[in-house]
């Protein structure tokens, strides 16, 4: 993450606290939701903190909360106001499946919220049909895919989608939190 403790340090300038009790916490939950009209758990905003656990890095959507908190339009725009040592590139493991190893026959089931769960049977060439769509209005048992990544925490991308031979388009899913679980099961 970009300079945490210049973002650090502006959140308690901007809130009028140091952070230094568990209700200093809801003061700030109530104030990012006051001022952006998005919600960020309490417990997040501590681990961001390092408030009784370990520090961790938020998700992007969470970034973004944050700088729109500050008065930025993103994170990526927070981050050009702190100094070329704000980089917001960083090295991280990624749970992710590298589609292009997979087995043909291969069945894969990802899930991202609002309860959506898809199985998909690898064809091969980045190619997958889809074998169960619960939760899903736009993706539908049959659906040919094409998908090059499949990775925990980042968003659905679909290159291209057929349906009974007709191409709709490229499609893009779990935008907000991206996909919850990526697995091989069989």
């Amino acid at each position: 993450m970009a300079n945490r403790y210049e973002l650090l340090r502006r959140l308690r300038d901007r809130v009028g606290l140091e952070m230094k009790c568990s209700a200093d916490f809801d003061v700030l939950a109530q104030a990012i939701s006051d001022s952006t009209h998005e919600r960020l758990g309490v417990n997040t905003l501590k681990r961001l903190f390092g408030f009784n656990a370990p520090m961790s890095d938020p998700r992007s959507s969470t970034m973004d909360v944050l700088a729109r908190y500050l008065g930025f339009s993103s994170y990526e725009a927070l981050c050009k106001t702190m100094g070329e040592d704000a980089d917001i590139s960083e090295f991280a493991p990624i749970d992710c499946i590298n589609v292009r190893s997979l087995k043909r026959s291969t069945v894969v089931r990802i899930c991202y919220e609002p309860n959506r769960t898809f199985a998909l049977l690898y064809m091969g060439d980045c190619v997958f049909t889809v074998l169960e769509a619960e939760g899903s209005r736009n993706i539908q048992v049959g659906d040919v895919l094409t998908i090059t990544q499949l990775a925990v925490g980042h968003r659905l991308v679909v290159e291209q989608v057929l349906r009974f031979g007709e191409n709709l388009g490229a499609y893009e899913a779990a935008k907000f939190q991206g996909l919850t679980s990526v697995e091989v099961i069989e």
